[in-house]
């Protein structure tokens, strides 16, 4: 081996120490771009769920409230007359078909939510595609 040959082996050396210290170093910045894009989607989850519970909880007690106001409305302008059981059992088989209609439709969205860290986990496909 000539002093040439080993010179350019060595200055190869460091050379590709330097790339492969590059590439560990973009690898790391790759996973804590995605992880710091997960923490912002577990907030934002959190965020939203504890909105969407005040907001159910708000609904809840303000149409319960009203439900029963409507109920002794109805009641009370039939208590007099011979249509009074009607009444009542017509203010019951409409509540409970509101209540079984809002049931479904929680039930619809609990099976149509979005995907919990799609964006996460999208941004990594991407990210194995190219490394492949």
């Amino acid at each position: 081996m000539s002093a040439t040959e080993s010179g350019a082996a060595a200055s190869a050396a460091p050379g590709a120490i330097d790339a492969l210290k590059a590439a560990g170093r973009t690898m790391v910045e790759i996973f804590h771009t995605r992880f710091e894009l997960l923490s912002v989607e577990i907030e934002e989850e959190q965020g939203r769920l504890a909105e969407l519970l005040l907001f159910g909880a708000m609904a809840l007690l303000f149409l319960l409230l009203a439900l029963t106001i409507g109920v002794v409305f109805i009641v009370a302008a039939f208590w007099d007359t011979p249509y009074r059981l009607v009444a009542i059992g017509t203010t019951f088989v409409l509540t409970a078909g509101a209540g079984i209609a809002c049931a479904v439709a929680v039930k619809r969205k609990i099976q149509t939510k979005p995907r919990v860290f799609a964006a996460s986990l999208d941004a990594l496909a991407t990210d194995i595609e190219r490394f492949k």
